[in-house]
């Protein structure tokens, strides 16, 4: 059985403490925030036996084999660095570091020494996994275009006069690279699944919120092998979306084409399927099968899907994305 320590109480961690409930390989056995009352309420909700305010405090008590890292950002490398000084193995959330260059630098630094696995656990969502499974048994064919929007309008003020995403997760309001970093960069990673490598080719920001230092909203065109079309659409402040986005996703190929619409997946072309999926269950098993797949991957020592080294992918797709699009276009005159 492994012993995690999680680091961070924040919103997000209460799917990551029912994904580590659910997964039968591991246990979390200690819990640290800087905010203790914080990861005191996640302790009692979840029967953790040990709070710490530091992650310090945490490794040095605790008898743990891995880190589940749910901490801000800015945070991440240095809990790798703490994770490899006591051998600790380390499942990070997205994004692993804050560019490409401290990625490979951090990736040389440990040199090995730990497992690390970035958590993107959208690529792990059973829609796109079937859509994975239909691209390797050749229904759809070869992929003549792709594309994926989300949508909401979690940035637009709600009858109180309040922004229900700042409501949620405060911390958005100051990020410059807000919409690809942290929200489209789940999207991003989710075509390298699919379709494999990708460019960015052009892109747009654009920003209607009048609360946030970055963007609300992104168009981005990519180009995979062989010239492949591929589009990242995500607009957050969309009158009469709902507050929390919800994704459609469409493939079309030389034999089939899938399309997940309003939590409906479809296939069409020489076989026709039809796979209805519940939001709730939906988004949970997508953190349970990333989570079960790194303890599994730490079990048997198979690679992991997202090592830091694959995820470095990623992070040069959100660069780019951010160095092409120039300034944010704004939308509020």
């Amino acid at each position: 059985m492994l012993r995690i320590g999680l680091v961070g109480a924040g919103l997000i961690t209460d799917l990551h403490l029912i994904a580590w409930r659910n997964c039968p390989g591991a246990s979390v056995v200690a819990i640290c925030d800087p905010a203790l009352e914080r990861a005191e309420a996640r302790a009692r909700e979840f029967a953790i036996p040990a709070v710490y305010p530091s992650v310090e405090g945490m490794i040095a008590q605790e008898r743990l084999d891995a880190l589940d890292v749910a901490s801000p950002r800015e945070t991440h490398a240095g809990m790798v660095r703490l994770a490899a000084a006591r051998g600790l193995h380390v499942l990070c959330q997205k994004p692993f570091v804050r560019s490409v260059a401290e990625a490979e630098a951090l990736i040389a630094e440990i040199g090995g020494r730990i497992r690390v696995m970035v958590h993107q656990n959208w690529r792990f969502r059973p829609a796109y996994r079937q859509i994975g499974a239909w691209l390797r048994e050749g229904q759809i064919g070869r992929p003549r275009a792709v594309q994926v929007a989300a949508r909401s309008s979690g940035f637009l003020p709600d009858a109180e006069g309040r922004v229900p995403a700042l409501r949620r997760q405060p911390f958005m309001a100051t990020l410059d690279d807000l919409v690809v970093s942290e929200m489209l960069i789940h999207h991003l990673d989710l075509l390298r699944y699919v379709v494999g490598p990708l460019r960015v080719v052009w892109a747009r920001l654009g920003r209607s919120c009048a609360d946030i230092r970055g963007a609300d909203r992104a168009t981005i065109v990519l180009e995979g092998e062989g010239g492949l079309p591929a589009v990242v659409e995500g607009d957050f402040a969309v009158p009469g979306h709902a507050p929390r986005s919800v994704d459609r996703f469409e493939i079309f190929g030389t034999r089939g084409a899938a399309r997940f619409v309003d939590m409906k997946l479809t296939l069409g072309g020489a076989e026709t399927r039809e796979i209805a999926f519940d939001p709730s269950a939906a988004y949970q098993k997508g953190f349970d099968d990333c989570f079960a797949h790194f303890v599994e991957a730490l079990r048997t020592g198979a690679p992991f899907e997202t090592p830091p080294e694959e995820n470095i992918g990623t992070l040069k797709l959100v660069e780019d994305t951010i160095r092409l699009a120039g300034p944010i276009v704004d939308f509020r005159r």
